[in-house]
């Protein structure tokens, strides 16, 4: 046996290995497995696969119906090193802390959840530090994926997540928490979105109510014509007639749509039963109008719900200040996650607290974690402030995974260990102590929104427009009343 480990030892058979080995006696032969727990330590381990005679041939042992990563789980206190990501330097000391859960607290949890693991394995836990994930850099991988591809470390003590170049290097285990990071933001009021002021009647009403209008104003031009007719002589000596002149006709109908007043009437009582339609149409919907206009200022919109409806909303953007968030935006390649990097994000990365004060003051979205961001919202927000908060997904492989290197002999029983954890709820544990969810809404009609400028921009707007269209009318009718001037004189 002692020449047969040492032929074996510079092959480094490894805890995942299944190298048997004889020992012949007279008309039998024992069988034996041997492993080592790791490649530099020359302790081997023994353990009895069973025995072969002539007789009755092969016999296994039962403990050898157990799987490898079972039999072989006691890794006796060997160490086992891990890569942890700590971006604060105060991080390194505070780990297992809930202190300051705000920094790094991805690496808190997952740090907190794979202690079981060790336990588990029996295995003396080693941390190693490092500043990032790990990303290419001049043709290798730098910080934690660095680490594993080294074979410095076996395990990453950070989640992470998945890409293409990534499943060369690590085997990915088990998702211990829910999606991480997304935008999310408060609902913007409705005119963000659409003018308000067109919203409070559907279409079809609209167009009702523009064939109402225009057969009133035929009616009345009607009825002016025939009062004119039937009693000319009366009529010119009386200013506050209605003459059957369409501008005439036309301003006394905006009248009633503005609901102002009109020095001029028809003298008639089936002219003026007209005017009684007229003005009490325009009532009612002037009411029904106003109504909903004070109901739809109050109103919240729901329509932006993908990225493109993000990448087009008026919403500034914007990203927390962290070393994931500043390779996934700058590396999209997808065009519209690329605008959103170019037109909206690149000069918009900002600390956690800044970000969701910065939402809940102004209409931005903000990508964040959301477990941490959730906890920062319930410090900062007001109850009512709580209510339409939305999410965005932005990196399309949102599930951050836990890790170890490719190969690695300890794969199977770190895998066995983290699904142990997932079915006894420690992780959930975890996400629980650090992660906060989404806030519910309680108090939905509590609050009560100012009036801003783009809620009534519309009507600005409107009146900018007819300010200019009156000045130029203005300057058209001097003009004409110029040229007839000269025409008279000659």
């Amino acid at each position: 046996m002692r020449i047969i480990t040492e032929m074996l030892l510079p092959y480094n058979i490894l805890i995942d290995s299944e190298v048997l080995v004889a020992d012949e006696n007279a008309t039998s032969f024992n069988i034996f497995i041997l492993y080592k727990i790791q490649a530099e330590n020359n302790h081997w381990n023994v353990e009895t696969f069973g025995h072969w005679t002539s007789s009755y041939g092969l016999f296994i042992n039962k403990e050898m119906y157990t799987p490898t990563s079972m039999r072989r789980k006691n890794l006796m206190g060997a160490p086992i090193k891990s890569s942890v990501v700590a971006t604060e330097d105060r991080t390194r000391n505070e780990i297992m802390s809930l202190r300051n859960i705000f920094q790094d607290p991805v690496s808190r949890v997952n740090y907190r959840q794979l202690s079981p693991i060790h336990d588990f394995m029996n295995a003396t836990r080693v941390t190693l530090f490092t500043k990032t994930w790990g990303y290419i850099l001049n043709g290798s991988y730098n910080g934690m994926v660095g680490d594993l591809t080294t074979g410095n470390a076996d395990l990453a003590g950070t989640m992470i997540y998945m890409n293409k170049p990534r499943l060369d290097v690590l085997d990915f285990l088990s998702y211990p928490s829910p999606p991480l990071t997304k935008f999310v933001f408060r609902q913007p009021s409705l005119s963000y979105q659409n003018n308000l002021f067109i919203l409070p009647f559907k279409p079809v009403v609209w167009l009702c109510i523009a064939a109402l209008t225009v057969l009133l104003s035929v009616l009345i031009y009607i009825n002016t014509y025939w009062e004119c007719v039937k009693q000319d002589k009366k009529r010119k000596f009386d200013q506050t007639a209605l003459n059957p002149d369409i501008s005439e006709i036309i301003i006394m109908v905006i009248s009633a749509i503005s609901q102002q007043g009109t020095i001029t009437e028809l003298k008639g009582s089936l002219g003026r039963s007209v005017m009684f339609i007229l003005f009490f149409c325009f009532v009612l919907i002037y009411t029904s109008y106003s109504a909903n206009i004070v109901a739809l200022l109050q109103s919240k919109s729901n329509q932006i719900r993908t990225l493109s409806d993000l990448l087009n909303s008026r919403l500034e953007l914007g990203a927390e200040e962290n070393v994931y968030n500043r390779y996934f935006f700058s590396t999209a390649a997808d065009p519209v996650r690329k605008a959103i990097y170019e037109r909206k994000v690149k000069s918009n990365f900002l600390t956690l607290e800044e970000g969701v004060i910065r939402m809940q003051t102004t209409p931005f979205a903000f990508h964040i974690n959301v477990g941490v961001g959730y906890r920062m919202v319930e410090k900062h927000f007001q109850e009512h402030e709580k209510c339409g908060l939305q999410e965005i997904q932005f990196i399309p492989q949102n599930k951050a995974w836990q890790t170890c290197r490719v190969n690695t002999p300890y794969k199977e029983i770190f895998k066995i260990g983290l699904y142990r954890n997932q079915e006894h709820g420690f992780n959930d544990r975890e996400n629980r102590l650090i992660y906060g969810k989404k806030p519910s809404c309680a108090f939905t009609g509590s609050s009560f929104d100012s009036v801003n400028m783009i809620d009534f921009y519309p009507v600005l707007l409107l009146f900018t427009y007819g300010f200019i269209i009156a000045i130029m009318i203005l300057f058209l009718e001097l003009l004409y009343k110029y040229r007839m001037t000269e025409k008279e004189l000659n």
